[in-house]
């Protein structure tokens, strides 16, 4: 019906077409540009200024009592507090999907009726949702004090810098407002300026907004005032999306030669090249119609259907190509072609999203990040279809020559596989054996593979950690400070170093990158190395150059305000301090060595550390005292380092009333993996649930699942070989295979199964079936793989979470999936299925043309 419509509309599709191709140039330039999707993470907090009171009272009068409050909001999960002196930090956890804005109605009102003592300045509840975390930290430094150096830019800078277009807050932290921290950069005091943008905003404009401010004030501030800035997302978004954005016009103009290497005609290869602008330009439509912004996980996910959305296209065109060959009319022969392939395109395109579905149900932050992910895919497959079903059948009956006619002999593909099938179909047993071999063999990879959350992409962050001993006065610990910045000068002026910003007592911002809960002595320094510093060289020079007499140091990649991929965490909590104290350090003790993790280290006081000093630093979960041990993992294989830790604390084992919680990148990987599992299970489950609705049978589609496992063969197969790890990325690839390889084995037996109603034995149907539909299948698979091909090589590390090692997996899977497809699944329909009577309908006439791929693919099984 809808390709009948279409052509008597020729006209009509073709404007509106146009008419959708320019909304969506228009929405692609007025969509929001982000760091990351809009995400209300379940987080409330709590921070306070109680200056002059010492640890024990800020914790008396000050922390427990907030703890009590919050922990009687609804739907609590856990609530962490951090107490150092003069500050208090409680952090109030739900789970994804809470309703936040109730919750922090009724944090608030608890937190409302909790009388504070009178010293208290400041006390500030907020929520961490996108408005929170900055977008820009600048750091304003001279040698002007403190005082002098705040008021000068309240009264000058900031007025202007919060007039920005998009700006929400511009401010200085709590700690450094009442002089509770101490920062300098490049060795000189400093203040913090946090900038935070309006939700609906535009990052890069922002941030740019502000920089243009800051240099116009440079010329008439007081000279010796710098400025440095410590975080920007601007140039971050601005690199991701160009990069994905190359890799999708690369990917696209490598899927077209593809297309067009397989046709080797130059028109067939327009119509079909065509579905992808206007595939991506549609789903952009819908994305500012849902008021969608363009961030790392969005634009990634354009990348990934760049390659997906021509497959129904390329099914179609290669139909209504073969129609025109056979000798039949344009129009006529683009109406009975598409309308023959309907039912397996939409079925193959329902399949593929209901593969992504889980991914915005399973909850978590996983579930909280891919949800987008998942849309901006649902909606270019459906554009993808619309554009299948009207447009390519509309070009291909005005740009397909009636003049072309099929070859009189096999093709050179067609030559090489009808064999193999033959040998196949002969030697079912032989067939399956060497399969289930392969399978197998696949799956002893894994021990191979490296384990990881997200993996690491080069960076110029580094955060170096100093501690000094227990108890040392702030004095002492500036002391130790004036020897490791003497280093970090030292290379500041030779430029490796550009800028580095040291604090000491971290009472900045709740949210965002850099930021620490510390007390006297610990300072905090993050270091931005000059471009083309080797990160790893550096971390190296750092840790031998840094530690003294008198402190020690640890030194990691910064997270750069997203997830920290390379940070073991260990917490312990419940009995006395004493106690878990000496948990902790027992632990450190028995980690230390440990390959692939370094700088390990605790929060615990050594009980004879502590005898008479105060403890600077007090941290609790849901009421019970706390310590954490950390570390730095330099392996690849996260995973392998996470059992070799495990291992060494159930050999030490606990104490009675200690309990452990993993934190850090093991319980990311943990949640991951159960994560994933289950979208995955899922989406197996919805694929078979619309294939069986679709088709109305349910053992077809059971033979279509058997596909399955053979995508894991080349997926590991390739991560293997790269030594790309097994993560977030990889396993986002395993779940779109799932979608991708049974579109080939649907296109298979639908074409199968139609040619059995006609008359054909299983045996005939198979031969013939495979031989046909050899050529979509193959161009499917190919133009797919070299879409994703740019990347996997090209991209690497700069595309973040959507990246090399996603497309990695699916260009593997694909690889085997499709050759194998077309071997095993014959192989195993053949099993399963006998020669039948034809329905009451005669068996064809000896040379009559076979119907195409999906005719009648929606018929009910006989």
């Amino acid at each position: 019906m809808i390709p009948r419509l279409a052509l008597r509309a020729r006209v009509a599709v073709i404007v509106a077409m146009a008419l959708v191709m320019a909304a969506g140039v228009f929405s692609l330039t007025n969509l929001r540009v982000q760091l990351f999707p809009d995400i209300d993470f379940p987080l409330i907090a709590v921070s306070t200024l109680y200056p002059g009171a010492d640890v024990d009272t800020v914790l008396t009068e000050v922390t427990e009592p907030l703890e009590r409050a919050l922990a009687q909001v609804p739907a609590s999960v856990a609530v962490r507090s951090f107490t150092s002196p003069s500050f208090s930090l409680v952090l109030q956890e739900f789970d994804f999907g809470t309703d936040m804005a109730a919750a922090e109605r009724a944090a608030r009102e608890l937190v409302g009726a909790v009388t504070l003592p009178e010293g208290v300045t400041t006390s500030d509840l907020s929520r961490a949702n996108p408005e929170e975390f900055p977008i820009l930290e600048l750091s304003v430094f001279s040698d002007m004090t403190f005082d002098e150096l705040h008021e000068l830019v309240s009264a000058e800078l900031l007025p202007e810098i919060r007039d920005v277009p998009g700006v929400l807050r511009a401010d200085v932290p709590l700690g450094s407002q009442a002089g509770g921290s101490v920062t300098r950069t490049n060795g000189s005091p400093s203040l913090s300026i946090y900038v935070r943008k309006h939700a609906d905003a535009n990052t890069i404009a922002v941030a740019d907004g502000v920089l243009a401010v800051v240099e116009a004030a440079k010329e008439r501030l007081p000279a010796g005032v710098e400025f440095a800035t410590i975080a920007n997302q601007a140039p971050e978004i601005r690199t991701s999306i160009n990069t994905l954005t190359r890799e999708v016009v690369l990917g696209a103009i490598l899927a077209v030669m593809v297309i067009f290497a397989f046709l080797l005609k130059i028109r067939p290869t327009v119509v079909t090249g065509i579905s992808i602008p206007a595939s991506v330009l549609g789903a952009l439509v819908i994305m500012g119609w849902q008021d969608m912004s363009l961030n790392m996980i969005t634009i990634g996910a354009l990348a990934i259907a760049v390659g997906r959305v021509v497959d129904d296209s390329i099914v179609v065109m290669e139909n209504v190509y073969r129609h025109i060959q056979a000798g039949e009319a344009r129009i006529p022969a683009a109406i009975a072609a598409t309308r023959e392939v309907t039912g397996a395109i939409t079925t193959s395109t329902l399949t593929t999203i209901a593969v992504f579905a889980p991914l915005g149900f399973i909850g978590g932050i996983i579930g909280a990040f891919f949800l987008p992910f998942a849309l901006v895919v649902t909606y270019s497959l459906l554009a993808s279809l619309v554009v299948s079903l009207t447009v390519v059948p509309v070009l291909g009956s005005l740009l397909i020559s009636g003049d072309e006619r099929a070859p009189d002999r096999d093709t050179f593909l067609q030559r090489v596989y009808t064999p193999v099938l033959r040998w196949s179909l002969a030697h079912k047993a032989w067939t399956l054996i060497a399969a289930a071999a392969v399978f197998a063999g696949s799956l002893g990879l894994l021990s191979g593979i490296p384990v990881s959350f997200i993996p690491g992409g080069p960076q110029n962050l580094l955060v170096v950690e100093m501690t000094t001993p227990p108890g040392t006065p702030i004095d002492g610990t500036l002391a130790q400070l004036d020897e490791v910045e003497s280093v970090l000068a030292a290379l500041r002026s030779d430029g490796t170093v550009e800028t580095y910003r040291s604090q000491i007592g971290g009472t900045g911002a709740a949210f965002g990158p850099g930021q620490n809960i510390s007390g006297s002595n610990t300072a905090s320094i993050l270091v931005i190395l000059a471009e083309g510093a080797g990160v790893v060289e550096m971390t190296e020079v750092l840790r031998r150059d840094l530690p003294g007499e008198g402190r020690s140091v640890a030194v990691a990649l910064a997270g750069d305000g997203g997830p920290d991929a390379n940070q073991m965490e260990l917490v312990l909590s419940g009995g006395d301090y004493t106690t878990l104290a000496a948990a902790a350090l027992g632990i450190v003790e028995a980690l230390e060595g440990t390959e692939g993790l370094i700088d390990v280290r605790t929060t615990a006081i050594p009980a004879a550390a502590l005898a008479g000093r105060e403890v600077t630093l007090v941290t609790r979960i849901n009421g019970r005292q706390a310590v954490t041990v950390t570390g730095t993992i330099t392996a690849q294989d996260t995973q392998g380092v996470s059992r070799a830790v495990t291992a060494e604390v159930d050999r030490l084992g606990l104490p009675e009333g200690v309990s452990l919680e993993t934190g850090g990148v093991f319980a990311d990987i943990e949640e991951l993996f159960s994560s994933m599992i289950r979208a995955m299970l899922i989406g197996i489950v919805l694929v078979y649930t619309v294939m069986v609705v679709s088709q109305r049978s349910l053992l077809t589609p059971f033979v279509i699942i058997l596909s399955l496992p053979l995508a894991s063969i080349g997926a590991l197969g390739a991560l293997f070989i790269t030594q790309r790890a097994l993560g977030l990325s990889s396993l986002i690839g395993m779940l779109m295979l799932i979608g991708l390889v049974v579109t080939n084995a649907i296109v298979l037996i639908a074409f199968v199964e139609q040619l059995r109603k006609r008359g054909r034995s299983v045996h005939e149907a198979l031969m013939e079936g495979g031989r046909t539909r050899l050529r979509p299948i193959l161009m499917t698979a190919f133009t797919t793989s070299f879409a994703l091909l740019p990347l996997a090589i090209i991209t690497g590390e700069n595309a973040g979470i959507v990246g090399a090692e996603l497309a990695t997996v699916v260009i593997g899977g694909l690889m085997t999936s499709t050759m194998l497809t077309l071997v095993v699944i014959p192989v195993i329909y053949s099993l399963l299925r006998r020669d039948r009577a034809p329905a009451g309908a005669p068996a064809p006439a000896a040379g009559a043309p076979a119907p195409a791929a999906g005719a009648g693919a929606g018929a009910p099984e006989a």
